[in-house]
């Protein structure tokens, strides 16, 4: 199974152009969300921004609307006044990587004709070979990403 995983990874990357150029990157914003989410895991108490943008080397102002965006994805409670701060909404084991990133992605897809929009270049979806990789290939991306808690990242 690994070893057909990577033989599609293998193949989809030599042929990236040719399939639309799609395949996704995780943008600094998002990896600056998993380092608050790691450096709140660690501590398990309330951090001010300041303190976890300076643990972390995370630009300050850019900090509070992560901080936002995590808190509507449930997973960073935040409490207001001069005692307050951030911390997890649930403990570092049920918080999984791939809710981070999915919360401060557009998308977490590898490819566009993985999208709701189900837009395929070659107008084939339902039948296109390189389609199907890009699923089986998702899939796996997906549960690993779901797999790894921010306990494990500990």
């Amino acid at each position: 199974m690994i070893y057909n995983i990577v033989t599609i990874i293998k193949y989809i990357s030599t042929n990236y152009y040719r399939f639309g150029g799609c395949l996704m990157q995780i943008n600094i914003t998002t990896d600056y969300a998993i380092r608050a989410v790691l450096q709140l895991a660690k501590t398990n108490e309330l951090l001010s921004t300041t303190k976890i943008a300076e643990e972390m080397n995370i630009p300050g102002n850019y900090l509070p609307s992560i901080i936002q965006k995590l808190r509507e994805a449930g997973i960073v409670s935040v409490k207001r006044g001069a005692k307050g701060g951030s911390c997890l909404a649930r403990p570092a084991s049920e918080i999984s990587l791939f809710e981070v990133i999915d919360a401060m992605e557009n998308t977490t897809r590898i490819n566009r004709c993985l999208e709701e929009d189900a837009y395929c270049s070659h107008g084939a979806a339902e039948d296109c070979k390189i389609h199907l990789a890009y699923e089986k290939v998702q899939d796996y991306f997906d549960n690993c990403l779901k797999g790894i808690s921010f306990t494990d990242l500990l």
